[in-house]
């Protein structure tokens, strides 16, 4: 790759009223949900901690940095909601770096909606999921999916890769290692840690059996190695509350039943940064400092790709089939 460029759509003008049509769905769903749009700043002097995920650093001339581009709103949500907003929304671009961002299916900025509401289930995010879906395809003249599905993590892992995920859950990685290999699963090592060892498994074997999957599916029950800033279950603290949607086979939106424990955000982003190959963004101490000091109401949250839901219900191939304008390698 010697450079990029943005590439125009051949069909643009096409592209820019499907997408207003879609837009406007998305916020028409918003409001009769009771959720406030909020403008929240794309840069800031810190980001999230996610070890996958690499937020692209800005110097600005006359200021002190680095600042960061935000790979999603969350962190200034979740400040609102602690600020007494309990019904929220932002709407906009998310940003992204590394070169895995750049393939048919991801592009270094794209359009992310995430809101937040009281809540205390994954089944109320499925819910959620379902209602703006249909929005969205009744507002491009669509069919709705007609089919919808949801697995647990531990009904995913033995359909599509034959593995039990009991040893995981329990904390015996090797157990769980030795498994995966006699199911054909090669990659996954005994020194692997709990997330590697359960992301290795996602990616060979869950990911690619959903990608054949029609309508929605929803994953949840995750194991609590994977489970990022959401609660754990108070019936089973081996999984978290956590759920992730699928439409048509392509991976649409993450959601949780909200952690509020700032001790355990803490722990939890410290984890992942030690976790990352690169240095680690700074902690947002002042949403540390916030949910400390006013807490988090009981809520729900869910992040959603937007140009990803126009390719599954528009039928597409890549992004850049549902983008007026992307950014493509130069020839």
């Amino acid at each position: 790759m010697t450079g990029l460029r943005l590439q125009r759509h051949p069909e643009a003008a096409r592209l820019v009223a499907l997408r207003a049509r879609a837009l406007a769905g998305v916020r028409a769903w918003a409001a009769a949900e009771g959720l406030l749009e909020a403008d929240v700043p794309p840069l800031a002097p810190h980001a999230g901690q996610e070890a996958h995920l690499r937020p692209p650093r800005v110097a600005l001339d006359g200021l002190p940095g680095p600042l960061f581009l935000q790979t999603s709103p969350e962190l200034a949500l979740k400040r609102l909601l602690c600020a007494g907003v309990p019904r929220v929304y932002a709407l906009g671009p998310a940003f992204r770096g590394g070169r895995d961002e750049l393939t048919p299916l991801h592009q270094p900025q794209f359009t992310l909606l995430e809101w937040y509401r009281p809540g205390s289930s994954p089944d109320e995010l499925v819910a959620d999921v379902r209602g703006l879906v249909a929005a969205v395809a009744g507002a491009l003249g669509v069919p709705a999916p007609a089919t919808q599905r949801t697995l647990t993590l531990r009904e995913a892992c033995a359909e599509f890769a034959g593995l039990d995920l009991s040893p995981l859950l329990d904390g015996d990685v090797p157990a769980f290692a030795a498994a995966a290999r006699r199911a054909g699963l090669d990659e996954v090592r005994d020194d692997d840690d709990a997330p590697t060892a359960f992301g290795r498994v996602l990616v060979a074997r869950i990911d690619p059996g959903l990608a054949r999957a029609p309508g929605l599916t929803f994953l949840r029950d995750w194991p609590a190695c994977g489970a990022a800033l959401a609660r754990l279950s108070p019936d089973d603290p081996r999984v978290a509350l956590r759920v992730e949607a699928y439409l048509r086979g392509l991976e649409l939106a993450n959601g949780y039943v909200e952690l509020a424990d700032p001790d355990e955000h803490r722990r939890r982003w410290r984890a992942e940064a030690a976790r990352r190959d690169d240095a680690a963004p700074p902690l947002d101490e002042d949403f540390l400092h916030e949910l400390a000091r006013d807490g988090l109401p009981p809520s729900v949250g869910m992040a959603l790709g937007f140009d990803r839901l126009l390719l599954a219900l528009l039928g597409g191939r890549a992004l850049s089939d549902v983008l007026p304008l992307h950014l493509a390698p130069t020839p």
